[in-house]
């Protein structure tokens, strides 16, 4: 009997040690990704920020400077520096929102669209690379595994995130 709950045990360790691993891990590619990245980028002469930014500013279609903010977790103040920077390189053009005067919207110029054609050549090369030897299949299990991970780290959040502001509401209490 003491064997087999000693084994558990070991077993729930060993799976907990697997998942930290592979949080590890997933940083690990997260940040190999950005390296790679950046290395096809310099040759377009754009920063990490810049390049990201860029990304960004396609994918959402004339977002706010507060929407970039928040997707490239940076600061607003930092963002508008970025944009700045975009704006005199002649990538990047603010335009006034139709619904409210008071928002700026950043749009992609058409040097922008240009380099956009190089900047997707150079993701698309990157991601071949990355992918080398995966099927199908393989890279559909991947997608699965990740989109169920960035699920429960939501769920999280939340749960976390409910706790501690139901924590702060009974501090006031």
């Amino acid at each position: 009997m003491n064997i087999k709950k000693s084994s558990t045990i070991m077993d729930i360790r060993f799976a907990a040690n697997e998942r930290v691993e592979l949080t590890f891990l997933i940083g690990r590619v997260s940040r190999e990704l950005r390296r790679r990245f950046d290395i096809d980028m310099a040759s377009l002469k754009l920063t990490r920020a810049q390049w990201r930014a860029m990304l960004y500013v396609f994918r959402l279609k004339q977002p706010t400077q507060t929407e970039l903010a928040e997707v490239l977790e940076l600061g607003r103040a930092s963002v508008g520096s970025l944009i700045d920077q975009l704006e005199r390189r002649g990538y990047v053009a603010r335009i006034v929102d139709e619904k409210d005067r008071r928002v700026w919207r950043v749009v992609p110029t058409s040097l922008a669209s240009v380099k956009w054609a190089e900047i997707d050549e150079a993701g698309s090369h990157v991601a071949t690379e990355v992918f080398a030897g995966f099927t199908e299949e393989d890279l559909l299990n991947v997608k699965s595994y990740m989109e169920k991970v960035i699920l429960n780290l939501n769920r999280a959040n939340e749960m976390s995130a409910h706790a501690s502001n139901k924590g702060i509401a009974n501090d006031t209490d």
